[in-house]
């Protein structure tokens, strides 16, 4: 609506007024930034001198350009294929004919998120006759688990944030905060990161008596296990996390039985 106003309010200066000016086209839209499979809201402002009704011829070289029942208004919607689209409007008024470009930036999916999801699963059912040392060859996880490390986290909401000292949340088995299949003895929690690049370091803890540091004398072989396979191989602190997108850490069966982990025999 501000833009059809504008339209007309300018045309009707510049009738009053007896002015004459060269026709001017610029192409407009909220954002220069879309995520593959969305939409842009692009306009037209068209600047004319002389009477008469534009008309537009519109083409983009990737994505689709879909019509709307205002006169200079369009819908982009973005390629399923990140990159650069550029966009082309060709408005002809009374003969004269001008036309005008517009870059758009398409970005992966979630890219535009403010949040990323973090989903952190651990298979308990490979955490059965774990060899802690040679008084405890044969610890098994003993419920319920447990989470901490350098974040916080709001179990109501969701809501998580890199940054803490250590504090512990349970984790569960039994359909919410992001699990799947209550009772499978996958254990899990979904938190909602705000995006960032920092490193989140975490480590597991269960109810098992015997303490290696820590935490119990299980959860400490798995963190060591887990140290050497997570992302970051050259950090030995603990096993680490960066929540900058949407994604799902998991301990799995692979990770158990990994030659670099070695949970089951003596390290």
């Amino acid at each position: 609506m501000k833009k059809t106003v504008f339209f007309l309010v300018f045309c009707a200066i510049v009738c009053i007024g007896g002015l004459s000016a060269e026709m001017s086209v610029s192409l407009t839209s909220d954002s220069l930034e879309v995520e593959v499979g969305g939409n842009l809201e692009i306009s037209c402002r068209v600047s004319e001198g002389t009477k008469g009704f534009p008309s537009f011829q519109w083409n983009s070289t990737s994505g689709e350009i879909i019509g709307t029942d205002v006169a200079g208004e369009v819908d982009f919607r973005a390629p399923t294929i990140s990159g650069n689209v550029e966009i082309e409007v060709h408005v002809t008024i009374d003969g004269k004919s001008e036309s005008e470009t517009l870059d758009i930036t398409v970005l992966p999916e979630g890219a535009l998120k403010k949040t990323a999801d973090v989903l952190i699963t651990v298979d308990t059912n490979t955490l059965q006759n774990i060899w802690i040392n040679h008084s405890h060859p044969a610890e098994s996880f003993k419920p319920p688990l447990y989470i901490k490390g350098t974040f916080r986290y709001d179990p109501d909401s969701g809501s998580a944030f890199a940054g803490g000292s250590w504090p512990t949340y349970a984790m569960y088995d039994d359909g919410t905060h992001g699990d799947i299949e209550p009772g499978d003895g996958i254990w899990s929690i979904l938190m909602k990161f705000e995006k960032t690049d920092s490193k989140v370091y975490f480590a597991l803890d269960d109810a098992n008596e015997y303490r290696v540091e820590y935490e119990s004398g299980l959860a400490w072989i798995v963190k060591m296990a887990w140290i050497e396979l997570d992302d970051f191989p050259d950090d030995h602190s603990n096993p680490a996390f960066i929540p900058d997108r949407d994604k799902t850490v998991s301990w799995s069966e692979e990770k158990a039985e990994a030659e670099e982990g070695r949970i089951y025999h003596e390290r």
